[in-house]
């Protein structure tokens, strides 16, 4: 599997840290370009950003699920729109190491989209991305307590 330009994916994620969303995507969107295998590359890097901080806090071996909390308990991922479900599922899978069931995930929803050519997986991408970059958020801002507790400046 082709992997994308690290150096893209960090550039894209800082676009959107910083609340740059059309930039970042803007900048993925010549990997798409190139077709199903290199989306899937950068779905699955996006998805090793997304699960890096839980897997650095909960070690190689940790199991995740997908929880979907509301105000009152929790519900199906079923009751989410296509592409947050598509994101969670694909991410999930990944951060648990069950490469095929994403690879599975991405065809199920990439061969449709194309076929029917609907914007699902268009949406899905910017939902993993936007999970990505939420993941992106935490990392900074852990780094950004880490310093003020070290006694360095914001």
């Amino acid at each position: 599997m082709p992997a994308p330009d690290p150096h893209i994916m960090i550039e894209a994620l800082a676009y959107g840290v910083v609340g740059k969303r059309d930039e970042g995507l803007a900048l993925l969107q010549p990997i798409v370009d190139q077709g199903p295998r290199e989306t899937f590359a950068l779905l699955s890097a996006l998805a090793e950003a997304t699960c890096k901080r839980a897997r650095d806090r909960d070690g190689p071996d940790a199991a995740y699920d997908l929880v979907v909390e509301v105000a009152d308990g929790t519900v199906s991922s079923d009751l989410l729109p296509p592409d947050i479900r598509f994101a969670g599922q694909f991410i999930t899978s990944w951060g648990n190491r069950q490469f095929e069931t994403a690879h599975d995930l991405f065809w199920a929803m990439a061969e449709p989209s194309d076929r029917n050519g609907t914007s699902v997986l268009a949406d899905s991408i910017s939902a993993v991305y936007e999970l990505a970059v939420c993941a992106a958020r935490e990392i900074v801002s852990d780094r950004v307590r880490q310093r003020v507790q070290d006694g360095g400046t914001q």
